[in-house]
């Protein structure tokens, strides 16, 4: 499919027209054989080699989908390899790049990825309110940095005002754990300017660090 469009586009540049498709389908099918022979590698049992050529294809230009299945194999190596950390990181990852893939069977049922990819994808919808339940799992299991960039992702996708200024508020508490209290203030503002009725849950406004930071800039407070 992938060679007839190739051929199609090609005729179509040669006439005059096209040229700019050809371009990027060029660069897509080149990253795509790429993905494959990484894909190769690891069915081969190749892992180091594979994490290499895998990780060349991210520098190319993927498509969403194969950038996701990228990821994915990625993160069966790290886990593999007892990285469980940047085991997660790829399933966020390949979530972010495809929020509706899921494991087939096979992996799925696997006794040391499976587990950890069902715990990345929870339960969330697709699209950004997907990708703001993985972030808040991150958050929850304690992998802060990981959850930071998931939030910020969950962001840019364009979750509804009450999730975003969820989002904000639990980019704040990162923040404000790291003594980044100029960043801290930062999210908090942007939280109550998405939802200017947010208000911290009893055992939030209780922490002796964030809880002072928020109450001095809700108004009331």
């Amino acid at each position: 499919m992938r060679c007839a469009r190739v051929f199609a586009l090609a005729a179509a540049c040669a006439a005059g027209a096209g040229c700019a498709q050809l371009a990027e389908l060029v660069d897509t099918t080149k990253a795509h054989v790429k993905m494959i022979e990484g894909l190769r590698q690891f069915d081969a049992g190749n892992h180091e080699a594979a994490a290499k050529t895998l990780s060349t294809a991210l520098r190319m230009k993927l498509s969403k989908r194969d950038r996701a299945t990228t990821h994915k194999h990625l993160a069966f190596i790290h886990c593999t390899a007892g990285r469980e950390r940047a085991c997660r990181e790829e399933f966020r990852r390949a979530l972010a790049a495809d929020p509706a893939m899921k494991l087939d069977a096979a992996e799925a049922g696997h006794p040391v990825w499976g587990p950890t990819f069902k715990s990345v994808s929870g339960s969330a919808a697709f699209g950004g309110s997907s990708t703001l339940g993985v972030a808040l799992k991150q958050y929850e299991d304690g992998y802060y940095e990981e959850s930071a960039k998931s939030l910020q992702e969950a962001i840019e996708l364009g979750v509804p005002d009450k999730q975003r200024a969820n989002a904000h508020k639990h980019l704040a508490f990162i923040h404000c754990a790291s003594s980044r209290e100029r960043e801290c203030r930062d999210e908090f503002r942007k939280a109550l300017a998405a939802d200017p009725a947010l208000d911290l849950a009893p055992a939030e406004a209780g922490h002796p660090v964030w809880g002072p930071i928020f109450r001095s800039l809700k108004p009331g407070k």
